[in-house]
């Protein structure tokens, strides 16, 4: 891998973000039990209002900006279906005047697993649960994509590329991409294949296949697109790679992440002082935010703020906090153009202009 490491440098002052409005509760959450672990072994917590925001991947697949509005997806609970061996998962799709954060429709979808929204690049939603559903930013309905119609067993869309274009779609084996327009869908490998995250072209992914030519590495980020497999890093230290934009990657797993492009060169390395995660990427391409975090001895968090980047620069733009503590990490969307943030979860979501 070619190295071209570009300096971090940290304004001396940021920009205050505005904060144009907050809204919550959305919907009736019910109550739960948590498990903290500590040097002492588990401790039961709880009961609590369950806030939704306990899972990183949760927090860039619960929120979206789609045209004039914001649309969002809330577990509200659990009903027994006759023949199925395990409840069913009600969910609320609601959708936000992005001006007022007034609920202007909701919807309810039912699955047996998560649901997950996705923003396309034409103002629209794309929900996926147990069926693939393309709808408007007022929740009605535009299209569905059939798992099965091409004779595949099984089909599972996590994620969407940054510009809104494309979702990957692992077919257990093999791969597509699906048009987020037309919901058509074109093979990219017959290989099994898990992705991490795509773009337009491809998809990449943490796989450690690599290990028997680089034995004393423990990390990998290889890439599949219309050519074959193309390894991009190779180290000491990974995570789930993330598209920022079709040719940039970035790599969180290391104490200073590090953005690759799809040739494999470093583009450059961000100092980042606390532990952080991954929090979304604007359409444009022109920003991303992670999360900051402390967390206490038993690994709840203490402390949690969001750092908004510039792609081109890596330097910091504005600093983001919510009102209310996540339990892991609070929901989070650029709007397209990167100018507007909303952060937070169904017990409170709040939307700031960014400078």
């Amino acid at each position: 891998m070619l190295l071209v490491s570009v300096p971090f440098a940290h304004p001396q002052k940021l920009s205050s973000p505005i904060r144009l409005w907050s809204v919550g509760p959305l919907t009736k959450s019910e109550p739960v039990m948590g498990i903290a672990f500590g040097a002492g072994g588990a401790t039961v917590t709880g009961p609590r209002v369950d806030s939704q925001t306990g899972s990183t991947f949760a927090a860039t697949h619960s929120v979206v900006f789609a045209g004039d509005r914001i649309v969002l997806v809330s577990m509200v609970g659990m009903r027994k279906v006759e023949g199925a061996q395990v409840p069913q998962q009600v969910y609320q799709l609601l959708s936000l005047d992005a001006n007022t954060g007034k609920v202007e429709d909701t919807r309810e979808i039912a699955a047996f697993a998560s649901v997950q929204v996705f923003a396309t690049s034409d103002a629209h939603v794309i929900v996926s649960g147990r069926s693939l559903l393309r709808l408007t930013p007022d929740l009605k309905d535009d299209g569905s994509f059939d798992y099965y119609a091409t004779g595949h067993k099984s089909g599972n869309v996590e994620n969407v590329s940054p510009d809104g274009s494309t979702l990957g779609n692992a077919t257990s084996p093999g791969f597509e991409l699906i048009n987020t327009r037309t919901l058509k869908a074109t093979e990219l490998t017959a290989s099994p294949s898990v992705d991490t995250s795509v773009s337009s072209k491809g998809f990449v992914t943490d796989n450690v296949h690599w290990t028997g030519d680089y034995p004393k590495d423990l990390s990998f980020i290889t890439y599949t697109d219309a050519a074959g497999e193309h390894l991009l890093y190779h180290g000491k230290c990974g995570g789930r790679p993330q598209f920022l934009t079709d040719n940039l990657v970035f790599e969180p797993g290391c104490k200073s992440p590090l953005i690759v492009d799809t040739s494999g060169s470093l583009i450059r390395t961000i100092s980042v002082k606390d532990s952080f995660s991954y929090a979304g990427v604007s359409q444009n391409g022109q920003r991303f935010a992670l999360q900051i975090a402390s967390f206490s001895d038993t690994g709840s968090l203490k402390h949690e703020h969001f750092a908004i980047y510039s792609v081109d620069t890596g330097e910091i733009i504005a600093e983001v906090k919510p009102d209310e503590l996540a339990e892991g990490q609070s929901w989070t969307a650029f709007s397209p153009d990167g100018s507007m943030f909303v952060v937070g979860s169904p017990l409170k979501l709040t939307l700031y202009h960014l400078p």
